[in-house]
């Protein structure tokens, strides 16, 4: 701007010192082209206009008319020159930030991608991309090692169907279906033929044939061999404690046989007779062999449970039957109580038992809730589980075995009974106005108990 007023002082000085015959109007341009190139439109008007008339002041000999015309004359040129000037800095201008955000977002962009190669090759999962034939585009080193390839260029170009055939189904699904973002259980095949389950998280992205498929796959056999044998050894603790419960009752019969042959032995003359014999000797065996093995007593390993933490797990499990029924849980825990002594799956086991029994008997109910709290009391952990059905008609056999009326075998109480025992705890039916509601008793001080059910 200095520059500018600098250059009109300098001109208006030399027209004034010398008195040309002839006008310096053509150099007034030069300080509108300055300031075109640091000022605004309307700045560069005003200053077109003022060099104009600058201009018309050593002009003053001319006839008015001419004088008024030269000044438009001048004005128009003037500002034209000026705006023009200014339109091509403006675009330089607009050029350069364009290109100064190219190269940025090219930084970023590189960058990103840089972190994503990161990423995928140090991804323990495998990750493929699937192009619109069903054949492999890209593979991480972890979906190398996952199918059995020497490196990446042994996966790509080859079709997916060799390796999991589910993501080929995906991709040949109908172009009119999009959106398509879901994950899926399946057995996946590695290179020498071998297969192994395996979980994929995959999505479809693209236009209609041009479609391709991205999918992240993890191996989780591993998974499947803890789980099966967790299993095993549950069915094998529970088969232990059904036993041990089924034995001992067992055995108090065979006790309440032996006093009454006793009786009859002392009060008629049967205690010779051979079969009278044979049926003491029969209820003897069936006595040991109830006692045999069984006699010996299982430890327990109990461990303190964090009451919060199990009771996440359980809203977990059992959270989306009741929703499904429109069915209400209410969670409640007492200030005072936050771990329990016991065996953490088997106190879950019992509670989803118990759980499954109150949704049953809330399916037909107006009413259906389930209120789970757990609190202290007598230096005792206590968990209570009231529902809002029916309630229970005959309280006498419900830990009964095989009892009559029972919608299943009617071992799920008396095998939850024995479980909570087999670590120092008791099952109980309180009796409540509405409804049916169950106690999980347990002591304080249980650490390591006998199972002796």
């Amino acid at each position: 701007m200095q520059l500018a007023l600098g250059l009109v002082l300098i001109l208006a000085g030399l027209e004034w010192y010398f008195n040309f015959d002839f006008s310096l109007g053509i150099f007034y341009i030069f300080p509108v082209i300055v300031v075109a190139m640091v000022l605004k439109r309307w700045q560069v008007v005003l200053a077109a206009v003022f060099c104009a008339f600058v201009r018309g002041l050593f002009t003053l000999n001319e006839p008015m008319l001419e004088h008024i015309l030269r000044f438009c004359m001048a004005t128009i040129a003037y500002t034209g020159c000026g705006l023009l000037v200014y339109q091509i800095n403006y675009s330089q201008r607009l050029m350069l930030a364009h290109y100064a955000r190219i190269r940025v977002e090219q930084k970023l962009r590189h960058k990103a991608e840089e972190q994503l190669r990161l990423l995928a090759e140090s991804s323990p999962a495998a990750i493929l991309t699937v192009g619109p034939g069903g054949k492999i585009i890209a593979a991480n080193h972890a979906a190398c090692a996952m199918f059995g390839a020497a490196d990446e260029a042994s996966l790509l170009n080859h079709p997916v169907r060799n390796y999991l055939p589910l993501l080929a189904d995906a991709l040949s699904l109908s172009p009119e279906i999009d959106h398509i973002r879901t994950s899926a259980t399946t057995w996946a095949r590695r290179s020498d033929a071998t297969v192994f389950p395996a979980a994929t998280w995959f999505s479809i992205y693209g236009a209609k044939e041009q479609r391709n498929l991205a999918a992240i796959v993890v191996d989780y056999s591993e998974e499947v061999r803890e789980r099966e044998r967790s299993h095993f050894e549950q069915m094998v603790n529970y088969n232990r404690v059904l036993a041990g419960a089924v034995s001992h009752e067992i055995r108090n019969l065979c006790s309440a046989i032996a006093v009454v042959t006793s009786n009859i032995e002392r009060r008629s003359s049967i205690a010779g007779d051979a079969d009278f014999q044979a049926l003491k000797s029969l209820v003897a065996g069936l006595s040991k062999l109830a006692s045999f093995d069984l006699r010996t007593h299982t430890r327990k390993a109990i461990s303190q449970i964090s009451v919060a933490s199990l009771f996440d797990e359980l809203r977990v499990i059992i959270g989306q039957d009741w929703e499904d029924i429109g069915g209400t849980i209410h969670w409640k825990i007492s200030s005072g109580l936050t771990a329990i002594a016991a065996d953490r799956n088997d106190l879950l086991q019992i509670l989803l038992n118990l759980s499954q029994n109150a949704l049953r008997a809330v399916e037909d109910r107006p009413c259906r809730e389930l209120t789970v709290e757990a609190l202290e009391r007598d230096r005792q952990s206590v968990i209570q589980i009231r529902d809002t059905g029916v309630g229970i008609g005959n309280t006498e056999l419900l830990f009964q075995p095989f009892h009559p009326g029972s919608q299943g075998s009617g071992l799920g109480l008396y095998v939850s009974r024995a479980i909570v025992r087999s670590f120092g705890g008791d099952l109980h039916y309180v009796p409540v106005e509405a409804g049916c509601c169950f106690e999980i008793v347990i002591p304080f001080s249980s650490t390591t108990v006998v199972n002796q059910a």
